[in-house]
């Protein structure tokens, strides 16, 4: 036996059939019965090697060992090691293939009753918690396909996240497509998300409208001003289903107040659009400084960043000559100061 030999049995993946396995079985196959020593002495391998090939063939059962003398290997049919091998998992998979569709099957035709039973008591109450993602997306996919008339859309915080605007496309333009029309409120930090510009772009492309506020109330959704889903407070991934007319009723007259004064959204870089809402979000950020709200509140209610709500701040400092975060208070005491400002900017 040679004593140069390479790692024969690395040639293939231990999940496989290596070489080395391959030619003992070929020599296996060609006589009635061979020992272990035989094929052994025929592997020109390591004894490592050959161990392990011997056992994978083992393994595979297309060799066996002789009943009435163990040192003695028989060759197999690989069809019939097939049978003795994988029958008894293949039978198992079936078995559990046939309880999955059956259980399935049952599931599936008690769930209509459950969404109609939901949606019925929904229907019915003034006020209805929906505790998570998918309670909301149902209700918005069946508010959806029964609107007549009108949807209106206030979404705060800036960008929205990609896969929830992929999740309400087909939705929308779905609704778009019967001609119902749609309005749509974002933030100010949302213009410059391209995933959110992209979406803007293909609502108006199909009809809807959409404008940009510096600050939004809540995020809502009221469907031909008879219901409405807003926020829960306790609960960012539910919603409040809203039927009573009062509550409608200043929801709608609180988003058109919003919507009369917000600007266009821009979808392709417009220089004086943008520095139009660059102006209003540092009006907007004096006017709650100026109410006692922290850096950090502020940020989060107009939906931009800490680092782009200092940037305007320090903007703002610049323009009315403050040394400090104290001095600018004094300054602005009288808003008055900074409109006047703002306007001597937007002259330039």
């Amino acid at each position: 036996m040679s004593m140069g030999y390479a790692c024969r049995e690395c040639d293939r993946e231990t999940t496989g059939v290596s070489r080395l396995a391959a030619e003992m079985y070929a020599y296996a196959t060609a006589r009635d019965s061979v020992s272990r020593n035989e094929l052994m002495a025929f592997a020109d391998a390591s004894p490592h090697d050959t161990d392990r090939a011997i056992d994978r063939l083992l393994h595979l059962k297309v060799l066996t060992r002789k009943p009435d003398d163990p040192n003695q290997l028989i060759p197999v049919a690989p069809a019939t090691a097939h049978a003795q091998l994988l029958m008894p998992a293949v039978r198992e998979l079936r078995e559990r293939q046939a309880m999955i569709n059956d259980v399935g099957s049952h599931l599936m035709e008690l769930m209509p009753i459950y969404e109609e039973s939901v949606l019925k008591r929904g229907r019915t109450q003034l006020l209805h918690r929906l505790e998570g993602v998918d309670a909301v997306r149902m209700a918005l996919s069946e508010l959806s396909a029964r609107a007549a008339r009108e949807i209106l859309t206030s979404q705060p915080g800036g960008p929205r996240p990609e896969p929830v605007l992929k999740e309400a496309t087909d939705r929308t333009v779905g609704v778009l497509r019967r001609g119902i029309r749609m309005r749509t409120l974002y933030q100010y930090a949302a213009q410059f998300h391209q995933p959110t510009v992209d979406h803007a772009s293909l609502l108006v492309e199909h009809g809807a409208e959409v404008r940009l506020v510096t600050e939004v109330f809540m995020r809502l959704i009221v469907f031909d001003a008879e219901v409405a889903l807003i926020e829960l407070a306790d609960n960012p991934k539910g919603a409040l289903v809203v039927r009573d007319p009062h509550v409608l009723h200043f929801l709608v007259r609180a988003f058109e107040g919003a919507w009369a004064k917000a600007l266009p959204f821009p979808l392709a870089y417009e220089r004086d659009q943008v520095l139009r809402s660059s102006e209003e979000i540092k009006t907007a950020i004096v006017k709650l400084l100026s109410q006692g709200y922290d850096d950090k509140v502020v940020a989060k209610r107009l939906g931009i960043s800490l680092r782009t709500f200092q940037r305007h701040l320090a903007d703002i400092m610049r323009r009315i000559g403050a040394r400090n975060r104290l001095h600018a208070g004094y300054l602005l005491r009288d808003l008055d100061i900074f409109h006047e400002k703002a306007v001597e900017q937007q002259k330039r």
